[in-house]
């Protein structure tokens, strides 16, 4: 299943002379988070690499067709995949974004501050007409100067790490609600007694057609006995009961799973979002107010990445008779049908021509030109909106 590309794809807005290097990434995720303690940076992103590292296998598994398929990991890493939760470029924004909030929250304002401070008081005290303060004064009045271009270039580079902060911060809260918003959608395909009915029947007509054949087959051999034709009924009826279940089953497995990506994102969306409201709240405030807000999002970054539970309850593919493989091939069918109709619809709208009024006859028998022309055009209220 291919992966939705509009779904954290390229960002517009990043500053490529900030980003980090690879080498610079890597470097800061294999430092201490705090001084003296062991817990790394990267520790926060070890879940869900593990996570990118058994969907790239599974994916190669599927290229290579090595072997049996497992169903459940399967139907985990196509809904994954799908979804656009497990994905290298959400992996990069979360790295970046801790990268710039730990250089964001460990600027120095203070020490060039203090040391401009204490120069300029002492710098009071001296007398510039006596030959040795005038020459300390000089001296003091170039630290000064140095300090402050420092400072100069740390206002510059703290306003760099803000804005690059507020645009990582809403592209990961714009592309999680499109990931709710794909799920939601995916769901809703789901319930569709239509996805699910037409498939089963259809399923169901292969396997009577596959007895029918059978027994065709059986028949320029032999007698068919009325005992083979009872069996061949009785099997019939029973893979018929059990490919339903499995199919409702593996429906409702695959629902529950978009319901748990929907609602994590959503939620880490939502908390995303309140902290940009108050930080765009606190514009022109002073700076430990952006430093504080900015890195209250990085935990709920690790949460989303790290604090996910996505459970997914398969059944095992039980059958009365003699023809399990019968029945797996089915379900593995159904499965095809459900990964392609979910692809199909990454965005559910109502047919434009569906609701009565957007047409300009409702006799169904009309022939006549279907836009609007003259006196017969939308006014007023009744006007399409553009």
């Amino acid at each position: 299943m291919m992966r939705n590309k509009s779904i954290f794809g390229l960002r517009f807005d990043v500053n490529e002379e900030f980003s980090p290097t690879p080498e610079e990434l890597r470097v800061f995720l294999e430092s201490p988070k705090k001084e003296g303690r062991r817990e790394l940076h990267g520790l926060d992103l070890a879940r869900y690499n593990e996570l990118l590292d058994d969907l790239l296998a599974f994916k190669l598994y599927q290229r290579q067709n090595a072997g049996p398929q497992n169903l459940r990991e399967r139907m985990f890493f196509e809904v994954l995949s799908h979804s656009c939760f497990s994905n290298t470029a959400l992996k990069l924004a979360v790295e970046h974004y801790k990268y710039h909030v730990h250089a964001l929250t460990t600027l120095n304002f203070r020490k060039p501050t203090a040391f401009i401070k204490t120069a300029k008081e002492e710098m009071g005290r001296l007398n510039p007409k006596r030959r040795a303060d005038a020459a300390k004064l000089a001296r003091l009045q170039n630290m000064v100067d140095e300090r402050e271009r420092t400072l100069e270039a740390l206002m510059r580079r703290r306003t760099t790490l803000v804005d690059e902060l507020y645009y990582l911060a809403r592209y990961i809260r714009d592309n999680l609600a499109e990931i709710a918003k794909l799920c939601e959608a995916s769901i809703s395909v789901l319930r569709d007694p239509k996805t699910e009915g037409q498939e089963e029947r259809r399923l169901i007509d292969d396997i009577k057609t596959y007895f029918k054949e059978q027994l065709k087959n059986a028949l320029h051999q032999g007698v068919i006995t009325k005992l083979d034709l009872e069996t061949a009924k009785k099997d019939v009826a029973a893979l018929s009961r059990e490919v339903s279940a499995l199919l409702r089953e593996d429906s409702y497995a695959v629902t529950k799973l978009y319901e748990a990506i929907r609602d994590h994102t959503k939620k880490s969306a939502l908390e995303i979002d309140a902290l940009l409201v108050k930080i765009d709240g606190k514009k022109n405030k002073n700076f430990e107010d952006f430093g504080r807000l900015f890195a209250l999002v990085e935990p709920i970054l690790v949460s989303l990445i790290s604090d996910y539970q996505f459970e997914l309850d398969v059944k095992p593919a039980h059958t009365e008779t003699t023809y399990e493989h019968l029945l797996l091939e089915k379900r593995k069918e159904n499965l095809n049908h459900i990964f392609e109709v979910l692809q199909k619809e990454r965005r559910l709208r109502s047919p434009r021509r569906k609701v009565a009024e957007r047409r300009k006859f409702k006799d169904p028998n009309f022939k006549g030109p279907e836009r609007r022309t003259g006196k017969d055009k939308r006014t007023g209220k009744n006007i399409r909106a553009q």
